[in-house]
């Protein structure tokens, strides 16, 4: 039984039941698209929302120009590095500033209380992950050293609609008073009374 054009145009049309024929390329394209490995030849092929889109900058970049827009009084840029409801945890303070504007009122007034002529200093920072970066830095009056400011810190980036921010920061600053061994003694004091009274940790 021999196939005419006509007859292999009507199947590609309708079924016997009235329903619309998968076309061969149909098949191959579907096939491609549930494909890990294919990649369109159009952006067009596949829609993406914002948040696929990974920006090329390192985070280790990110971070670097956060210190650099606070050294020079530019909170307007430093505003587009953190993301709207980012935490800036300062171990120095009893709670966290939550908030891009609550983090910036903070800086703002560290900027107020010191001038520019107190610069942050970055003496190490890593570069290999690009959502996570740790910083460790150093505070610096008019190029000199200033004392008890060595300081380590954690960043943590997402991408928000398209932008990699700053999510989370956590800074540990080098204590003013330094107790020394004396630290043992007082964490092996609270160890035993944890043993003791096991229900103390709740109130932590």
């Amino acid at each position: 039984m021999s196939v005419t054009p006509s007859l292999i145009s009507s199947l590609r049309s309708y079924s016997l039941l009235g329903t619309k024929v998968v076309t061969p390329r149909s098949v191959v394209l579907q096939r491609r698209l549930l494909s890990t490995s294919y990649v369109p030849a159009t952006k067009a092929a596949l829609p993406s929302s914002a948040n696929d889109v990974v920006p090329k900058t390192p985070a280790s970049e990110i971070v670097s120009s956060f210190y650099t827009a606070i050294n020079v009084n530019d909170l307007a840029s430093a505003r587009d590095l953190i993301a709207q409801d980012c935490v800036y945890e300062d171990l120095i303070f009893s709670s966290p500033f939550v908030g891009r504007t609550a983090i910036l009122d903070f800086f703002g007034k560290f900027i107020d209380a010191t001038s520019t002529d107190m610069q942050f200093v970055i003496d190490d920072i890593s570069k290999e992950d690009s959502s996570a970066v740790g910083v460790s830095w150093h505070l610096e009056w008019k190029g000199k050293r200033f004392p008890f400011s060595k300081s380590c810190s954690f960043y943590r980036l997402e991408v928000i609609d398209g932008k990699k921010q700053i999510v989370y920061v956590r800074d540990c600053v080098e204590p003013a008073i330094k107790p020394g061994e004396s630290v043992i003694a007082a964490v092996k004091g609270v160890a035993w009374l944890l043993r003791k009274f096991p229900q103390i940790a709740d109130r932590f």
